[in-house]
């Protein structure tokens, strides 16, 4: 994780062998009613050259708490599902619903994690070509909510092979392991923090341990998700939230992780 633009970028920890295996930045917005299937179709011969593979999920409602769904389009039989866009040669994915435009970066088998400058400048690029083709059927603006999340994956290493060594990687779960028993251990967790940034930033941390359904093997994972809005509910100003979004996530995650696995195991450069 690193920024851009600031002196600060320059100090900024870079590791070797980042545990990140997810980068998601999502921006909800006013649903453009008048978006209907054949305008997905059309915003995908756009870019098919580069995402040539579209897939359909449910919609993401970015607010848990709100149970109303999305607005219909007039004569719309069924509600519009969330496209997937990706391609079988890069990692990154778009994500695109009534409500919202999503870029994910995700780790795939020989890829290296191109930090944060790089993706957000794609997701920028590929929000101003989305903006451009739907222009005609409604505005970005109002920004409802704004998300960046990390999803980072920590398999077994030389600090951490066995539930009872997890706060070797996450120190603040240490007093979740004073109330073990002899008869009474732990062997997973599934917990999440929030924290107040400022009034347009909220964090929340979770934590998993558990093991792969595949292979059975141990695995932790710390995710890290920034969300909010910016305070004038614009374009311009989100693009200063996800910077702050981004500053705010990087001195948490060195915050909960141990010098030792950062040092040992990840590598600063």
């Amino acid at each position: 994780m690193e920024r851009s633009s600031s002196s600060a970028a320059d100090k900024r920890i870079k590791f070797e062998n980042p545990p990140i295996n997810e980068l998601v930045i999502a921006l909800y917005h006013l649903p453009i009613v008048e978006m209907k299937a054949q305008h997905i179709g059309l915003y995908w011969n756009r870019i098919r050259d580069r995402y040539p593979l579209c897939e359909q999920q449910p919609p993401i409602i970015a607010n848990p708490s709100d149970t109303r769904p999305l607005q219909g389009a007039p004569g719309e039989l069924f509600p519009l599902p969330r496209f997937w866009f990706s391609s079988a040669t890069h990692p990154m994915l778009i994500q695109v619903q009534r409500n919202a435009f999503i870029f994910n970066w995700r780790r795939g088998d020989a890829n290296e994690y191109p930090h944060y400058d790089t993706v957000v400048k794609d997701f920028w690029q590929e929000l101003e070509s989305y903006k451009a083709f739907i222009q005609e059927l409604g505005s970005l603006d109002v920004i409802q909510q704004c998300e960046l999340t990390y999803i980072n994956v920590i398999p077994p290493n030389e600090v951490f092979a066995n539930p009872a060594q997890l706060m070797n990687v996450l120190p603040p779960i240490a007093s979740l392991y004073d109330i073990q028993t002899d008869n009474r251990q732990m062997t997973g967790i599934n917990a999440t923090v929030n924290y107040r940034v400022n009034p347009t930033l909220m964090i929340d941390l979770a934590i998993k341990l558990g093991r792969r359904l595949d292979t059975n093997e141990l695995v932790a994972i710390l995710e890290l998700k920034a969300h909010g809005a910016p305070s004038d509910l614009s374009l311009e100003g989100a693009r200063s939230w996800y910077d702050l979004a981004h500053e705010a996530t990087y001195k948490m995650f060195l915050d909960a992780t141990s010098k030792k696995v950062q040092e040992q195991i990840w590598k600063p450069l």
